[in-house]
């Protein structure tokens, strides 16, 4: 059984350079299980969005933020990860909270559709990225905590 208060404790705690580790470990165990699922979408964009939402999760469009986690979202995705295009399918939607929405229900189908351990590595690399300013806020741990319920 996945804990998410346990797993969120543990990761407020590593250094950047452990939490950079763990961020490309993850993505590589991540990407190869979700380019092994028959979609009819793409998982990887899906989890790329999610993930950038968590920092629009309260509605709001934070720069910096976004800024903040790029290397991070770099690093776990690869030098080819299309950042730009990513911010503004966000920025031209007239409302942010249904495209966040609608990637939602997407990770959740994958989640739904992948086995426990993919579904955990999912939830731990939404939360390590979303953890490189040192800490998950309270607003995050409730956005990447719908992931959890389905399982």
């Amino acid at each position: 059984m996945f804990e998410f208060k346990k797993v969120c404790n543990d990761l407020d705690k590593l250094n950047p350079l452990e939490r950079g580790v763990m961020i490309v470990e993850k993505s590589v165990s991540v990407i190869g299980g979700l380019n092994k699922l028959d979609l009819t979408f793409d998982p990887v964009e899906t989890l790329v969005i999610f993930i950038m939402g968590s920092v629009v999760a309260d509605g709001a469009f934070n720069e910096k933020d976004y800024l903040y986690i790029y290397p991070s979202l770099v690093k776990a995705f690869g030098k080819n990860f299309d950042y730009m295009s990513a911010k503004q399918s966000l920025q031209m939607a007239k409302d942010i909270k249904k495209v966040i929405s609608k990637y939602t229900k997407e990770l959740l189908s994958v989640i739904a559709v992948c086995d426990e351990n993919l579904a955990t590595e999912i939830i731990e690399l939404c939360l390590l990225v979303t953890s490189v300013d040192g800490k998950i806020s309270l607003r995050e741990k409730r956005y990447i905590r719908q992931l959890c319920h389905l399982k």
